[in-house]
């Protein structure tokens, strides 16, 4: 009848047996006010009389029980009045049995009862005991769970337990645990049972009321958990057993669940220790539908914690060999239940995982039994498809990765195991994950062995992988992590260190060129790196000598393939940073002029635009400006290619900043670490070439003024930029001059100066914010170098601003 009932329905009913407990309650308290006992109990009655309604769902008879309820306050405390006035509660006590009908008869005895108790007229065991038996006489399912429950409620601060008031006469902790116990296993029965009042079409709905109803059940466990007195010998002795005797002869899956939750999430952790036993002995003999493994996920969850807050007991978890217990368990559960989902089996190997980390930190040979436990419970399901089970999958083996060091996380003989039950998909996810982990903790992996690892464990991004598209979104960004793990392969020795690199370059071939763009150049980057430490770290300079001219043609090896990938640009830079090396790190000339000459074939041949020709150029410059270990005849020919190649830049102010910077290969600064020592063995004089300096630069006037001249017919005056190209001029005159360039004379400087200052006076130039600003930076550095009282201020004195 009421699973044909809809929401309206109920409403209605419940608003109906609502108004009536009000207009009781009305008339027992004016009974009450005008001190009719008799009445009121009347009244009092008829109001409980509402909650014997067949027709309500557990929901909504709860709502009509909380109305009761508070009423039912109200006639506690005129009993408490009678009381006063000289009845006994003991009459009162008899008074209400006369009551018609069964249940308002037992709510008035429970009223009376704690009443009765707390006047300790009575002993509390025995009033107690004579209620918890009397709430016999109402079997109905939901009406015998709310009296129960109100029975409970009532009684709570009244039990006899260690320290209160009600010990002693009142009886002793263990009749408050009877009590409960008493009352949990009644209420349990009367749990099940509903499920049997359901016809089959309405079964789902029926364990869905009985979910609404269980804390009601569990409600008497957390009140004995809550005792003061109770121990650890009262728990197990005379809590547990009875308790997993009730849950085991129930034989109900849904009540066997939640109570098994109630017990692990109820009671101490350091009892759950103790008893381990008993609690993982009980799982054969729970019903079928009983999902074990969140059973057994809850129990490591809570012991983990545990741990994690008390490392004084990790000696206790190895005295009752918790792990070995714990592991079993889990072995027998995925093992006695073929049915389990795949996400269920990961996520309690998870909680295992987790419980391990908290109980045996450094224990790593146990992480790799958990992880056999996994392969072997989902190894049939390979690959796991589910998506669930594969995200907890992946947080499985993260795990580890973060509380250990990740190098020897991988050596663990079932990592990859479990890491081959993911999807391709999945696998590479692990893979930027292990990456990530390893640069955030900086871990170095020195050795042949560990790269070869490694690189197989993070396959996925080092090359294509079968059933597996790249997603250009974060192709990019998985790269990059490929690009720095590479300065994480690190050895002392030299030797092995550069066979790191090679073996290295050897996978990431397999990338094909889409991925060599990005890890090729770490590789010569770190290999370059490499070339300082040999010159820095070995003694016998010919066997320095030879094992950089090794590395240095690795390097060349590897700019020549980044060039083919096509990775023109990345290629050249390449070059140049090697020549440098070469000449500066470690002085082989042949070798540096040999990366020059590639750089210079790949200007030629490789740079796709005007753009990209001037950024080239000015690297080649800047390079080429510094190295200075070229005889005279080798500088001479490297110098006039580039010199050569500013002339053949499209842009006339393009060729004009070249020339400028053409200029610096013709006058080279002696670094400050040299002043005054020995030049070392190998290395060129600084080049001081003041005629060639000032051709440079009245070259770069003369195509300043062109460009100039060309500007001024295209767009009729209305320009500025050949002035800030007067003004660069200018910083550079400053620059030799300060220098001490002979060729750069006080007069010219004048010369110079006066012709820019012509051009800035231009209405055009006036309005030019950054050209304004460049300017009168210059003329503010004059005026500075004027005023510093030196050498040089006496140069530059007869300056005229």
């Amino acid at each position: 009848m009421v699973e044909a009932m809809g929401l309206e329905e109920q409403a209605r009913l419940l608003q109906e047996a609502g108004n009536a407990v009000k207009r009781n309650a009305f008339f027992m308290k004016k009974a009450m006010d005008e001190d009719n006992l008799r009445e009121a109990l009347r009244y009092s009655a008829t109001l409980l009389g509402e909650l014997r309604t067949p027709t309500l769902t557990p929901q909504r008879y709860y709502e009509l029980y909380m109305q009761a309820f508070n009423e039912l306050t109200h006639l506690q405390a005129f009993f408490r009045e009678e009381r006063r006035k000289g009845r006994s509660y003991a009459d009162l006590y008899e008074l209400v049995q006369h009551a018609g009908n069964v249940l308002p008869r037992l709510y008035l005895l429970c009223t009376v009862g704690s009443c009765y108790i707390r006047s300790k007229e009575a002993p509390a065991k025995s009033v107690l005991k004579d209620l918890v038996e009397m709430c016999k006489g109402v079997q109905h399912p939901i009406r015998g769970l709310f009296l129960r429950s109100y029975l409970c409620q009532v009684s709570r601060g009244l039990l006899p337990d260690v320290g209160s008031e009600f010990e002693g006469d009142g009886g002793s902790i263990s009749d408050a645990i009877e009590f409960l116990l008493i009352n949990f296993a009644e209420m349990n029965k009367l749990w099940c049972r509903m499920q049997h009042h359901a016809s089959g079409r309405d079964r789902d709905r029926r364990e869905q009321e009985r979910q609404q109803l269980a804390d009601l059940v569990g409600r008497n466990l957390t009140y004995v958990s809550q005792l003061d007195g109770l121990d650890f010998a009262l728990y197990q002795e005379g809590v547990l057993a009875r308790v997993m005797d009730q849950i085991v002869s129930c034989k109900d899956a849904i009540a066997q669940q939640y109570l098994m939750q109630c017990v692990i999430q109820g009671f101490p952790d350091d009892f759950h220790l103790g008893t381990l036993d008993s609690l993982l002995g009980i799982l054969p003999d729970l019903q079928s539908g009983v999902q074990v493994h969140v059973v057994v996920s809850s129990l490591l969850d809570r012991l983990a914690r545990f741990a994690a807050s008390d490392k004084a007991v990790v000696d206790t978890f190895n005295q009752v060999d918790a792990f070995g217990k714990l592991t079993r368990a889990a072995a027998k559960v995925t093992e006695s239940e073929n049915e389990v989902p795949s996400g269920d089996v990961v996520a309690m190997h998870a909680a295992l995982l987790s419980f391990t980390g908290a109980v045996y930190p450094d224990r790593l040979d146990l992480v790799n039994k958990v992880l056999t436990s996994a392969y072997q419970a989902l190894e049939k399901q390979a690959p796991i498809k589910d998506a669930k089970a594969e995200k907890l999958l992946v947080q499985l083996l993260s795990t580890p990765l973060d509380n250990y060091d990740v190098v020897t996380v991988l050596e663990l003989a079932n990592y990859p195991s479990v890491m081959s039950l993911l999807r391709p998909a999945k696998r590479k996810e692990m893979a930027v994950k292990i990456c990530q982990t390893i640069l955030r903790q900086r871990t170095l992996v020195s050795s042949m062995e560990k790269v070869e690892m490694l690189l197989d464990f993070i396959s996925p991004l080092v090359r294509d992988t079968e059933g597996l598209e790249d997603d250009d979104e974060f192709f990019e960004e998985e790269q990059n992590l490929l690009a720095r793990l590479v300065h994480q392969l690190v050895s002392q020795d030299t030797d092995e260190h550069f066979e790191l690199l090679r073996a290295a370059r050897d996978r990431f071939n397999a990338g094909g060129p889409k991925r060599l763009r990005h890890t090729l150049a770490p590789l010569a980057f770190a290999a370059l790196r490499l070339v300082r430490t040999i010159k820095e770290g070995t003694a016998d300079s010919k066997k320095a000598d030879g094992a950089c001219k090794t590395v240095l043609q690795w390097i060349h090896g590897v700019a020549a393939q980044l060039a083919e990938v096509p990775a023109a640009e990345i290629a050249l830079q390449l070059y140049l940073q090697a020549a440098h090396a070469a000449s500066e790190v470690a002085c082989l000339e042949l070798i540096a002029y040999e990366f020059f000459e590639q750089a210079f074939i790949l200007y030629e041949e490789a740079i796709p635009d005007s753009k990209a020709e001037v950024t080239a150029l000015q690297s080649i410059v800047g390079v080429l400006h510094r190295c200075r270990v070229f005889t005279a005849e080798s500088r001479d020919t490297l110098v006039h290619k580039a010199t050569g190649y500013s002339a053949k830049l499209l842009k006339k102010p393009d060729q004009c900043r070249a020339v400028c910077a053409c200029s610096h290969l013709f006058w080279q600064e002696l670094p400050a670490e040299e002043e005054g020592d020995d030049v070392a063995e190998g290395v060129q004089p600084p080049v001081r070439d003041a005629d060639n300096v000032m051709v440079c630069l009245k070259r770069a006037l003369k195509i300043a003024n062109s460009a100039q001249q060309q500007l001024a017919v295209v767009l009729k005056g209305d320009h500025t930029t050949p002035v800030m190209l007067f003004v660069e001029i200018l910083n550079h005159y400053l620059f030799y001059f300060e220098q001490g360039n002979p060729s750069i004379t006080t007069s010219v400087l004048q010369s110079l100066l006066e012709l820019v200052a012509n051009e800035m006076a231009n209405e055009n130039c006036q309005k030019d914010e950054a050209l304004l600003a460049f300017y009168n930076s210059t003329r503010n550095h004059i005026a500075i170098q004027k005023d510093k009282g030196d050498e040089l201020a006496q140069k530059f004195s007869s300056l005229q601003l």
